[in-house]
């Protein structure tokens, strides 16, 4: 025993790198090497067809987070993300269930129990914790940054138009289209948060600010105007129904309309009288059958009087009158249906388009405020005079008292509460999204190259941990030396710092996210549309630009 341990003191040592790398090879437990290569050309074929997938995402993500597109957009296209994330975790979860499965020796039964319930189980915990992130960071989320989310997805929508500038933010509308353009579009209004005096500063100029944002919402006068057009041509085509049904009710209660059913209807009731007994005529009818007789006419909806007699040719007259009338204003009526609301026949068509049931319908068509009083057949310049400028200050108006008020408007149960926690919401859904799906992609990436390299040898899983974290260490940073026209913008640059001092940690991480993300996207994006095109058949994940 003393020779045992005198030998082993003066055996050679290992030099620290070499224990390293014999640590980093040792597995305790590992699978024949059969097994393990069919379980990695089985995952590798699942994570291949799940990067495809997320690839593509994550090209049109940001086609919706950096093209301007609506809040309800932004959370459609989400439910693809949560679904796919979900999709991320369960493969983890599968490889798990796999493998054990084979240590094991698990039946097929068995087998696809676990993996189908790991997969139910990871893709709902994971789609309901993304939502629960956002919701818990809108629930959070302070008064503040609330109003400064107001202000800040405006100003995102006022950096692609073309007589809103911003200093230190030198790009044009063909570099906003570009992926990293895209990019700070969608993150720019995080930004944010970190400007000092932010509400102060856009109220020196809101009426301008908010108006330009109200146009660049609604399209410039020319769009609007073919909108006024195309609605007019459709009033057009109610007028001329209009006209027609105007014209049959006006021919029903004409007099000589109403003297022909008059006359038709006394012939009838005699006749009818004649049915019941050859001799009987209205001047002979038995007293004990007169309310038989009335009963009779009015089931036939001539509405006698209760003391009419059956000879009074007057008064049956005046009954069949109103019936007809009766039927005329409820056929009339009936062809008002779409409008909701009575308007008098024969009225000339600029009286017919004055009518408030038609003006009602016609701004409704058109977005516009109830103020406005839309006219027949305006110039261009008459309708930007009349309709659009007076729409656009409206616009303006609303959007100063709905954003630029005092932050503690937006706190919970405040007046503006609503308004808060949907603008910040929608500012922090597409930073999240995004960095998710890259996140996504490239640790995929990076398990696809695993998955390939153990299909060929075997790699103990110590040296694969440790080739994930140099791998990992590699993203995160060489990226960020990729600098472009956009993160090289002094706006960019400041808000990046103040982000980063004011802040905190998560502030820094706020900025230095931004960065990576704005830097990655010009080489990731052209690949990720490529594969969306070509290899998904151009899948649109259910968004389609307008």
């Amino acid at each position: 025993m003393t020779s045992q341990m005198s030998l082993k003191r003066f055996a050679p040592r290992r030099s620290p790198a070499r224990a390293l790398m014999h640590w980093l090879r040792e597995d305790k437990n590992p699978l024949p090497r059969r097994q393990e290569r069919v379980l990695v050309l089985v995952m590798l074929t699942l994570t291949l067809a799940y990067l495809i997938v997320e690839m593509g995402f994550n090209a049109r993500l940001l086609d919706v987070v950096g093209g301007l597109a609506s809040h309800h957009q932004v959370e459609s296209i989400e439910v693809y993300g949560r679904l796919i994330a979900g999709t991320a975790v369960a493969l983890l979860g599968l490889g798990m269930v796999l493998k054990k499965s084979l240590r094991l020796g698990w039946s097929r039964l068995r087998t696809t129990a676990w993996a189908v319930a790991v997969i139910v189980g990871c893709v709902g915990t994971t789609y309901f914790a993304q939502l629960a992130l956002v919701n818990h960071l809108v629930d959070r989320s302070t008064p503040d940054e609330r109003a400064r989310a107001a202000l800040g997805v405006p100003m995102t929508y006022l950096m692609v138009h073309h007589d809103f500038g911003l200093t230190g933010l030198d790009l044009t509308a063909e570099d906003l289209q570009r992926p990293e353009g895209k990019t700070l579009l969608a993150t720019f209004p995080i930004m944010l948060l970190s400007v000092d005096r932010l509400t102060d500063r856009i109220k020196q100029q809101a009426q301008g600010f908010f108006e330009l944002f109200a146009e660049t919402v609604r399209g410039d006068a020319e769009v609007n105007y073919r909108h006024y057009q195309d609605s007019l041509a459709e009033l057009d085509e109610s007028y001329r129904q209009y006209q027609q049904g105007s014209s049959r009710y006006q021919e029903a209660i004409s007099a000589a309309s109403i003297a022909r059913h008059q006359q038709q209807a006394w012939s009838d009731y005699v006749a009818s009288l004649k049915q019941r007994n050859r001799r009987l005529t209205p001047s002979n009818v038995p007293r004990r059958h007169v309310n038989t007789v009335r009963q009779s006419l009015r089931e036939k909806g001539i509405a006698v009087a209760d003391d009419w007699r059956p000879n009074d040719r007057a008064g049956f007259n005046q009954a069949v009158a109103r019936s007809v009338q009766r039927d005329a204003r409820n056929a009339y009526a009936s062809g008002l249906e779409s409008i909701g609301r009575w308007i008098d026949p024969g009225l000339p068509r600029g009286q017919f388009f004055a009518q408030l049931p038609i003006q009602n319908k016609w701004r409704e068509a058109l977005h516009l405020p109830y103020l406005i009083t839309l006219q027949p057949d305006l110039s261009p310049s008459g309708f930007e005079q009349t309709v659009y400028r007076p729409t656009i200050s409206y616009d303006a108006q609303q959007l100063i008292e709905d954003r630029l008020v005092d932050p503690q408007n937006y706190r919970d149960r405040g007046q503006k509460e609503q308004i808060g926690r949907d603008s910040y919401r929608a500012l922090i859904v597409p930073m999240i999204a995004l960095l998710f799906s890259l996140l996504g992609a490239f640790t995929h990436i990076f398990k696809c190259l695993g998955f390939f390299t153990r299909a060929l040898c075997y790699v103990p899983p110590r040296l694969y941990v440790a080739a994930f974290v140099g791998y990992a260490l590699v993203v995160l940073t060489v990226p960020m030396f990729w600098t472009n026209k956009v993160t090289e913008q002094p706006l960019f640059l400041s808000l990046k710092q103040q982000s980063g001092s004011s802040l905190g940690l998560m502030g820094w991480i706020i900025a230095h996210g931004v960065q990576w993300t704005a830097q990655v996207q010009p080489v990731f994006y052209p690949l990720n549309e490529r594969v969306r095109l070509h290899l998904l058949g151009g899948l649109t994940y259910g968004y389609q630009p307008q």
